[in-house]
């Protein structure tokens, strides 16, 4: 049987990486395609063209994960069973779950490897393509200006700068909020702010109070913000959108909007999701895997079309399942993992009733 293992092994991998080679260069043609206005209007260079498809990349690859596993499979045992290998080895008293047990354990390595993959490689690729891409738009000139900026500072402070030049370190159309009791107890309006002696001064504005019975304001020419702790490489990073975090960084970002009363269902699907979406790779294999094995007179087309349809069933049932979480209709765990609960028990049951 260890011959046979390597055998079996050895076909389904090729055919494995064949699929997620083609699948990959499908989805470059494709979104070259949509991007190439984009690349040409705003002057992209080569060097940044081929970042930002070297970035992508991760995310292509574990987004068509699946069908690559599923046509894997589908490809290598379905040619096995046309040319009456696996028969043979049945003839030869091996049942067919110990000829797929080599099959199966590789997938369910190859599903842990990919949860690794989504979670360290996938979201860091996915802020740098992002970021190429904002660099690219904004005609090249990524020096770390911004617009419409919000943080959030030690002791409760927010403040709002509508837009921010990096390159002189300065502020226009600013707002400070002080809330030390989750109150306001001073508010700060002003045209701009600038960095100067290591601290923001706010220039030409209105200083509120409310720490009285009637409120009252001050103008001001020129106002020190020393409360403020944040420095000029905090207004002009990029902040991580969800899909760029890691699970760790996702979890903590929804903990802290709910600890701010913030509505964080959506996220928490997309947490869940982090887990449950790599491990279909297994579920697709124990899927197709029977009925390839048992395959007869299925060619090449039939197998990439029953691929085709089954994971264009499966995505289907993934994004249902992603719209019930997002909209509260179904628990975010149970929304995360919707399609693999139908698919395994589909699988199991056509594994079941599979001629052994």
């Amino acid at each position: 049987m260890k011959l046979l293992d390597i055998y079996l092994l050895r076909r389904y991998l090729t055919s494995l990486l064949l699929s997620v080679v083609g699948l990959w260069l499908i989805s470059v043609i494709v979104d070259l395609i949509e991007r190439i206005d984009t690349f040409i209007d705003f002057n992209a260079t080569p060097s940044q063209m081929l970042s930002y498809y070297f970035f992508h990349s991760p995310y292509w690859i574990i987004l068509t994960l699946p069908i690559a596993t599923l046509l894997g499979t589908l490809f290598a045992l379905g040619n096995c069973a046309r040319n009456l290998e696996i028969t043979a080895m049945k003839a030869a008293g091996i049942s067919l779950y110990r000829i797929l047990a080599p099959v199966f354990a590789c997938a369910l390595l190859f599903s842990s490897l990919a949860f690794l993959f989504t979670d360290r490689v996938v979201p860091e690729a996915t802020f740098r393509y992002n970021r190429i891409l904002d660099h690219i738009r904004s005609h090249n000139h990524g020096d770390g200006s911004r617009k419409q900026v919000l943080l959030q500072d030690a002791d409760n402070q927010f403040i709002f700068v509508r837009s921010y030049d990096a390159g002189n370190q300065r502020g226009h159309e600013v707002s400070w909020e002080w809330r030390p009791h989750n109150a306001v107890a001073q508010r700060l309006v002003a045209r701009r702010m600038e960095w100067r002696q290591d601290r923001w001064l706010a220039i030409g504005g209105r200083l509120y109070h409310f720490d009285g019975e009637r409120p009252h304001s001050t103008a001001f020419d020129t106002l020190a913000l020393d409360r403020l702790t944040l420095r000029p490489a905090d207004f002009a990073r990029q902040r991580k959108k969800p899909e760029e975090m890691d699970y760790g960084e996702l979890n903590t970002y929804i903990e802290r909007a709910q600890a701010n009363g913030e509505d964080a269902a959506r996220h928490l699907v997309d947490l869940h999701l982090k887990i449950s979406f790599p491990f279909t790779c297994f579920i697709m294999v124990l899927l197709g895997a029977p009925l390839a094995a048992n395959a007869r007179r299925a060619g090449f087309a039939n197998s990439f079309g029953i691929g085709i349809f089954i994971c264009f069933a499966f995505y289907s049932c993934v994004k249902a399942g992603q719209a019930l979480g997002w909209n509260k209709l179904a628990d975010p765990f149970l929304a995360a993992w919707l399609g693999n609960i139908i698919f395994v028990l589909l699988s199991l049951a056509l594994l079941w009733r599979a001629h052994k």
